[in-house]
């Protein structure tokens, strides 16, 4: 019966075990499938699901401006038309609305696909199969450009120009301003992959504690990437002007990060914070002294990073295209900003990581009493 079944997921949802057969006959049912979709969407799962897709909106928004600026390149040499150029254009506005459609089939998604581990079955619902189509087809339309040569050099900027798509030719400094972001955007493709993947491997996680711990995965990928990117690929080109620039945003990083991985890891972290049964704040996850230092610590780092960048003397948005006798500026700036906005996604991603993980939690307490 359809009790039967919303009984069997809501109780797998919340971390126990399903009831055998009942929830067997529930997932492997493809013609019942929508019956399966809405007891796995709660307002704690949605709030979870919109945490992971945070570090892709951060990186569709740096694509945008990418793409933006490698229009204005082509319209200036008369080759806009150029498939390179129209395919960047389209995702520019497909993008966002898969990414938007992901946040709704992730709960089931993970309910699902955390299931194969007990019954070896395919994950036969519709919520699922689109969430990975949609996907797919997503990453895959973008990889085709993403690794064409020259787009697909990572810190090189002289192997960027030299092997740059013929059929897109601009000039200075289109090539910079456009492979940055786009390489911004694969960043949150990898995040939300690796995020998703860990959330399936730890779904049932009796105290939600390494399941919480997820959230590191973008924190490394988006402060590497920045990092190598920006700071260091500036400061491994010898400038004479703003090195201190770099230095701070290095500086400030490592350790910010540290504090963050240990909050996110450690046994007196956030995992206490998001625990109904152990943290009987009336301010939920708020009341623990760990999230508000996560915030403050991902705050912090933020403002250093945004004061240092403003006080530059020649690490300034336009031309000139070089910075303290260091060429090629549009290759290593961008990313001098994209640490800033990562620092902004990441704040509103870890807030409704956490929100989202206390309702979800106070939903298993309230339905069996206990956290498991």
């Amino acid at each position: 019966s359809f009790a039967g079944r919303h009984s069997a997921v809501v109780n797998a949802v919340n971390g126990s075990p399903p009831e055998t057969g009942q929830a067997k006959r529930a997932m492997l049912d493809f013609g019942e499938c929508w019956t399966t979709f809405g007891p796995c969407l709660s307002w704690g799962t949605f709030l979870a699901a919109a945490a992971v897709s945070c570090p892709q909106w951060v990186g569709l928004y740096l694509f945008r401006t990418g793409v933006d600026d490698l229009a204005k390149g082509c319209v200036e040499k008369m080759n806009h038309r150029n498939w390179v150029c129209q395919r960047l254009l389209f995702l520019k506005n497909f993008l966002p609305l898969t990414c938007l459609l992901r946040i709704f089939c992730a709960p089931a998604m993970w309910f699902y696909m955390w299931q194969i581990n007990d019954d070896h079955r395919p994950p036969l619902c519709v919520a699922t199969i689109f969430w990975v189509v949609n996907f797919l087809l997503s990453w895959g339309m973008f990889a085709q450009v993403i690794l064409l040569p020259g787009i697909s050099q990572v810190l090189s900027s002289h192997a960027t120009m030299d092997y740059w798509p013929p059929e897109c030719q601009v000039e200075r400094p289109y090539h910079g301003l456009a492979s940055t972001r786009c390489h911004a955007l694969n960043g949150g493709f990898w995040a939300e992959f690796l995020w998703n993947l860990w959330i399936i491997v730890y779904y049932g996680d009796p105290s939600t504690g390494v399941r919480l711990a997820g959230i590191s995965i973008p924190i490394v990928i988006f402060n590497a990437g920045m990092l190598f990117g920006g700071p260091v690929n500036f400061l491994a080109r010898n400038p004479t002007k703003d090195r201190g620039v770099a230095q701070a945003y290095i500086l400030v990083s490592i350790f910010a990060v540290e504090g963050l991985l240990l909050l996110n890891h450690a046994w007196f972290g956030i995992r206490e914070a998001v625990n109904p049964v152990k943290n009987l704040s009336p301010l939920g996850p708020y009341g623990h002294w760990s999230v508000l230092a996560w915030n403050v610590i991902l705050v912090a780092q933020a403002m250093v990073c945004r004061t240092a960048i403003l006080g530059a003397q020649e690490l300034k948005t336009g031309p000139p295209w070089s910075a303290g006798g260091a060429d090629h500026k549009e290759f290593f700036y961008p990313r001098f900003w994209g640490q800033i906005y990562c620092c902004y996604g990441t704040f509103v991603s870890f807030n409704l990581w956490v929100v989202g993980n206390w309702m979800w939690a106070s939903q298993g307490v309230a339905e069996r009493g206990w956290l498991g």
